[in-house]
């Protein structure tokens, strides 16, 4: 019983303690659930926690401008660092739920960035041998959903200057803690867009597998890379998406040993250095390489380099064409053995180079063997140049040593850098007895003192380069410093010296600090020309002249010419100067072919005070005239002056500017800028264009600045409302409306020009981004022929977007005669020297879609004599580079035709089936068919049948598009050729045509089933050839080459009526040219079933041969044409050619000429008693005339014992009428007999009796039909 209080007290003091602890957790459980929700819920909580980080990392990572809470954090800048690198986030956003760490994982929605800066710092230490890490796992779950990043930027360690090198970063990640995969990597970067998927095993040996996508890379083109592997040992393999251009990359890799790279092997084709550095010369380069790590870990193999576009430095290319070496490459030496270099044949630069890494040291010792230094530039002289090129150094001591030399030229120098000390030993170029010397010193402390000396003996620049011949003896000297101003003294002595045949002399001493401080004299006598500059600038006091008198600037050479007087004086300093101007030159030709002629300028500046007139004459470039007459005034006070400019561009357009400035006293001379205003611009001719307004203008070298500006352009305005330019960027902004293409053209009729619209917007600093649009607002555009067509244009736009690098265009028309097209390009562009261009290598990618639904409106292009039609589709993509595109897509045709008037060519039903492929456009069938129509002499063609009613071309081929070789096969099948008053041919056969760089060549075989060739109309009037037209305008000549080898059957079905020939003609001919454009035909034609119609009578031609044997125009001639069926059977023989054609009269039996000439025209025996003599004689003129030598005609005068046969229109006054004949016989030196009689009537003719009484007195007595008496007095006029 005693016990039992105390058992009793136990469960008290248990519930109370127990009470307390319970009070103790409620307490704590509240606190940190109060402290949990202040980190995750308050921006306070925040703060705390990003202090605490700064903390543990000892001021590492930085944060400014904290915002949000915990669960959605916003930051304005965070910064970290260490010894390699400094990085800056600004802008930076997180969301994302830290309740999921409760449950081992991070998901974080969003995280982005504005921008990320990185700079690069240089290591005072080397870097640490890498190891492979033992472990990549997360003890977490990882799960980002996005990351954004706008831009990356980085900033060089010398320079706060920062280079855009990635913008719009994507970046998604998932990860179980053991296992990574990168979902998604998209950035773009200015060598193109890359986009990456990657998984990574976070235990040894770390499996990783990843693709890397490269495109809208117009440096290396699209391609591809993929890794397998692990992290101790990895294969890369990259190839170019393109097939037409191979570039394989493989690589193995052991990212964590000394030497990581344990194979390298390369096949690249048309790499052009060009399209990486835009300054580095063109190529176009095919590189194969395998390189394997051998025993000793270093990386060997060969490195072969082939050019396949080597040419000169000065054209901007590589001269060599073949480079090979042995490759040694460890962490520590770079090494080429066997290097051989090859510029043509025979020409070989040869040796070895090393670079040590870690000492940065190095050494390459070459031997040049035979080359040839015009081959590396060509405006150096021809040589073969032997000897040795040595170069070693290290950071602080480099040398090089040159040697080379041939039978007659030699070159050595010698270039040491000791330290800050560079030093030119020895500088020694000398062919036959020229030579330059010279040796100098150059300090690269902080003054940067330099002291140069050279001498020139004898010195013919001609033997160097090509240039005039001369022969200089000088002695320059030059000392000075750059900082902190480039300042020092110029002294130079010329004596006994010549340039061609032109004496030269000159001496000078200049000293200068800067540019605005100049004092001494210089004075260069070349021939007649001669140039003095002395005086001083810098002091108000001092004065400055340089007068130019140059009548003779051919004396010069180097493509100067003319005539040049210049006399310009300077008082005072740049701060307040005063200027005198004169210049003067009647003719001057500059190099480039630039002519200038009548160029004036006086001018002065004294006060303040500016004045300057100015004026060209005429001034061309390459023989064009550009501008007929240009005038320059300049008025008023330096800060306040009025400009005013004129130009005559041609008959028609003139250029008319004023503006009102001046130049800004407060800015330093290097920087002087202007300011004013453009108070008037006018542009008169096709599209006349003028200033509605002033405007503001500033420049100076620094800047082009214009205020906003609105000008009246053809019917309507263009508004720049922006202009701004610097040299590292440029803005310009504005619109347009009403602007018409050729306003005026058709002021006379109902039709409206074309008026266009839009506007543009372009900002040019590390991006060129913005954009131009243009579209058609109304009117129309019409097409030049007699009658102007119009295209019935309902939409016309052009929309061009610069954006990330690339342009793109877009194209749109919609026309009632033509029908529609789109099209787009995009290509990347590049900036180079502050200017934006399109290499040569940019890759393209575009499409084009067009409808053509007629294609009449191409007649007004070809002319009335061609006529076509039909409806073409054509859908293309485009692709390759600007120098190679590649099309690929289809072309389809449907009711084509072309109508060749003038030869008789009626193609119809036209249909085509064509593709793109590549820089080709195949035809893979292009068909017309063409109906015959009805013969024009059904006699001679009656018995002739065709196998059906119509004929059909069919073409097939490929179509060059960029220069590159086109090929067409056709086939004809009796496709009708027919002209009503010409002939009428069906023709089968089929041949190819090629073409390529100007040269066209075609080849095929002809053979016609059917023909007729008709009497063609007589020619019109052709003038006489030695008639020349004065200022007749200059036709360029032709620059095709065209070659022929085409074979020409007539068939059996050929016939011919002309010229009183009708019959059959049957034979080959062989039809070819050579490369001189000469036609040559071999072959022959012969007549069958012919007759030849004369005189009311029918000869058969017996034998009708026409035989080639080369020239086109004098075929050799074979001919018998006999009447049949008298008892005398005469005829006409010709024989010879077509220039020099025999002709004389055959009969069987023989019988005499007249009496052949008498069966031929009469059909029996001459009139014994003479009737027939003028009828006999019109015959034989017409068939026999025209020979040379003695022909028929003669032989038949002779036998008549006279010694004038001959025919002609009776003369006015005569009382004989129509053709008449003339026999006449010389009885003596002073007495002629003659007797006349019509051939169209029956008179009995005139007998005359002339009579020379003296060389000018005559005597003319007649009888017969008119019987008269004349006296002849004849006056000669010289």
């Amino acid at each position: 019983m005693t016990n039992q209080p105390h058992s009793n007290q136990n469960p008290k003091r248990i519930s109370q303690k127990f009470k307390r602890l319970i009070g103790v957790l409620l307490v704590l459980l509240v606190s940190v659930s109060i402290a949990g929700y202040w980190v995750l819920n308050s921006q306070t909580g925040l703060q705390g926690t990003l202090s605490t980080i700064n903390r543990l990392s000892s001021g590492a990572i930085q944060f400014e401008g904290i915002q949000g809470t915990l669960r959605n954090i916003q930051i304005n800048s965070i910064h970290f660092a260490n010894e390699e690198f400094q990085l800056t986030l600004h802008n930076t956003h997180v969301t994302w739920n830290p309740n999921d760490l409760l449950q081992k994982q991070i998901k974080i929605d969003r995280l982005s960035v504005e921008t990320i800066d990185i700079r690069i710092l240089p290591s005072p230490t080397a870097a640490p041998q890498r190891t492979l890490p033992e472990n990549l796992s997360l003890p977490f779950a990882l799960s980002i959903h996005a990351i954004k990043v706008d831009s990356v930027h980085l900033i060089s360690a010398t320079h706060e200057s920062s280079t855009l090198i990635i913008s719009d970063l994507m970046l998604s990640v998932d990860s179980n803690g053991h296992y990574h995969r990168l979902n998604n990597l998209d950035f773009r970067t200015p060598w193109g867009v890359f986009s990456a998927l990657a998984e990574l095993n976070g235990n040894s040996p770390f499996d990783l597998s990843a693709q890397i996508d490269l495109s809208d890379a117009h440096q290396w083109g699209d391609a591809q890379a993929v890794i397998a592997g692990n992290l101790e040992q990895m294969n890369i393999q990259i190839h170019a998406k393109q097939s037409h251009t191979k570039k394989d990359l493989t690589l193995q890799l052991q990212p964590f040993a000394t030497n990581p790279v344990t194979q390298f092997h390369a096949v690249l084709e048309r790499l052009n250095p060009a399209s990486f550095v835009s300054d580095a010369p063109h190529a176009s380069l095919s590189v194969i390489t395998n390189l394997i790590q051998n025993e000793s870990g270093q990386l060997e193999g060969k490195i072969l380099i082939e050019n396949h576009a080597a040419a000169t430095l000065n054209d901007g290319s590589l001269p060599f064409s073949a480079i090979s070496a042995q490759a040694r490459i460890t962490a520590e030496i770079l090494q080429l053995q066997d290097f051989h270099a090859q510029i043509k044949p025979g020409e070989i630069v040869s040796g070895d180079l090393i670079w040590h890494l870690e000492e940065a040291s190095g050494a390459a010792n070459l031997l040049v063997s035979k080359v040839n230094p015009q081959h590396i530039d060509s405006r150096v002289r021809a040589a073969q140049v032997s000897g040795e090129i040595k170069l070693e150094g290290n950071a602080q001591t480099q040398s090089v040593r040159i040697q080379l030399k041939d039978n007659s030229i030699s070159f050595n120098a010698a270039i040491k850098r000791d330290g800050e000390h560079v030093t030119l030993e020895q500088f020694n170029l000398q062919r036959s007895k020229s030579q330059l010397a010279g040796q100098g010193k150059f300090n690269l402390g902080n003054e940067q003192s330099f002291e140069l000396s050279g001498n020139l003996e004898n010195f013919n620049i001609a033997d160097f380069i090509q240039a005039p011949d001369s022969n200089l003896n000088a002695a320059i000297q030059l000392s000075g410093q750059l900082s902190p101003r480039i300042s020092g003294i110029l002294k130079y002595t010329i004596q006994k010296s010549r340039l061609e045949k032109f004496p030269v002399t000159g001496a000078g001493r200049i000293a200068f600090n800067g540019l605005d401080q100049i004092k001494g004299k210089a004075e260069l006598n070349i021939g007649s020309n001669h140039f003095l500059a002395q005086g001083g600038t810098g002091e108000s006091d001092e004065t400055y002249q340089l007068a130019v008198n140059a009548p003779a600037l051919e004396h010069l050479g180097f493509g100067l010419a003319g005539d040049l007087q210049t006399h310009i004086q300077w008082n005072g300093n740049f701060q307040s100067p005063d200027l005198d101007l004169k210049i003067k030159s009647r003719h001057l030709h500059l190099p480039g072919n630039q002519h200038l002629s009548g160029l004036v300028a006086d001018g002065s500046l004294n006060n303040g005070t500016i004045s300057l007139k100015a004026t060209i004459g005429n001034y061309a470039a390459s023989d064009k005239a550009t501008l007929q007459h240009v005038e320059i005034n300049v008025g008023g006070k330096i800060s306040d002056h009025t400009l005013l400019a004129k130009a005559q561009i041609n008959d028609i357009s003139k250029i008319q500017l004023k503006a009102v400035g001046g130049l800004d006293k407060k800015s330093p001379a290097q920087s002087l800028r202007w300011n004013g205003q453009l108070a008037e611009l006018t542009s008169t001719g096709k599209i006349p264009v003028r200033l509605t307004a002033p405007t503001t203008l500033a420049i100076n070298s620094e800047l082009v600045s214009l205020g906003h500006t609105k000008l009246s352009v053809s019917d309507g305005f263009l508004s720049i409302d922006q202009l701004h330019w610097t040299p590292r960027e440029w803005k310009t902004q504005g619109h347009f409306s009403g602007i018409a293409l050729l306003p005026g053209e058709h002021q006379d009729s109902n039709q409206s020009s074309l008026h266009l619209g839009g506007h543009w917007d372009f900002v040019s600093n590390s991006q060129l981004t913005g954009n131009l649009q243009i579209q058609r607002e109304k009117g129309d555009w019409y097409l030049p022929n007699e009658i102007s067509q119009p295209l019935g244009l309902e939409v016309a736009r052009l929309k061009i977007v610069a954006q990330n690098g690339k342009i793109t265009g877009k194209f749109e028309l919609a026309s009632q005669s033509i029908g529609t097209a789109k099209a787009h390009l995009s290509v990347p562009v590049k900036q180079s020297n502050n200017s934006w261009t399109i290499p040569d290598e940019t890759p393209l990618n575009g499409e084009v879609i067009a409808n053509i639904k007629d294609l009449k409106w191409i007649d007004s292009l070809l002319g009335n004599s061609v006529s076509t039609n039909g409806q073409l589709q054509v859908q293309a993509t485009i692709q390759g580079t600007l120098k190679q595109p590649d099309f690929n897509g289809r072309v389809s045709g449907t009711q084509l035709s072309v109508v060749l008037l003038e030869h008789g060519i009626n193609l119809q039903q036209g249909s085509l089936v064509a593709n793109f492929r590549q820089s080709n456009l195949k035809i893979d069938r292009l068909h017309f068919i063409t109906l015959h129509e009805a013969p024009p002499d059904e006699r001679l063609l009656k018995d002739v049948k065709l196998d059906s009613a119509s004929g059909s071309l069919a073409i097939t081929g490929n179509i060059g598009l960029v220069g590159n070789e086109s090929r067409l096969e056709f086939e004809m099948n009796q496709l009708p050729f027919t002209h009503k008053t010409d002939y009428w041919i069906i023709a089968s056969g089929s041949g190819q045509a090629r073409y390529h760089k100007n040269s066209l060549s075609v080849t095929g075989s002809l053979a016609a089933d059917a023909g007729l060739l008709l009497q063609p109309p007589q020619d019109r009037p052709e003038l006489s050839d030695d008639i020349v037209f004065v200022n007749s305008p200059h036709t360029a000549p032709q620059n095709l080459s065209l070659l022929l080898d085409i074979a020409l059957n007539l068939g059996e079905k050929f016939y011919l009526r002309a010229a009183g020939l009708e019959g059959r003609l049957a034979g080959q001919l062989q039809v070819q040219n050579d490369k001189n454009n000469t036609l040559k035909v071999h072959g022959a034609i012969a007549a069958k079933d012919t007759t030849f119609k004369a005189y009311g009578q029918n000869l058969t031609v017996q034998r009708g041969i026409v035989s080639f044997q080369g020239p086109l125009d004098d075929p050799g001639l074979n001919i018998l044409a006999v009447r049949e069926g008298l008892a005398v059977e005469a005829g006409v023989e010709i024989m010879g050619s077509v220039r020099h054609p025999r002709v004389t009269l055959v009969s069987t039996p023989n019988v005499p000429d007249t009496e052949k000439l008498s069966w031929i025209v009469l059909g029996r025996k001459p009139d014994p008693g003479g009737l027939d003599t003028s009828v006999l004689l019109a015959a034989a003129g017409s068939i026999l005339g025209g020979q040379s030598g003695g022909g028929i005609t003669e032989q038949i005068t002779k036998a008549l014992g006279v010694d004038e046969i001959s025919f002609k229109q009776a003369g006015l006054g005569s009382s004989l009428s129509g053709q008449i004949g003339v026999v006449g016989k010389r009885i003596s030196s002073r007495v002629y007999l003659s007797y006349e009689r019509s051939l169209a009537t029956t008179t009995m003719g005139i007998t005359k009796l002339t009579y020379n009484l003296t060389p000018k007195i005559t005597v003319v007595t007649q009888a017969g039909e008119d019987s008269a008496i004349d006296l002849f007095y004849t006056f000669q006029f010289d």
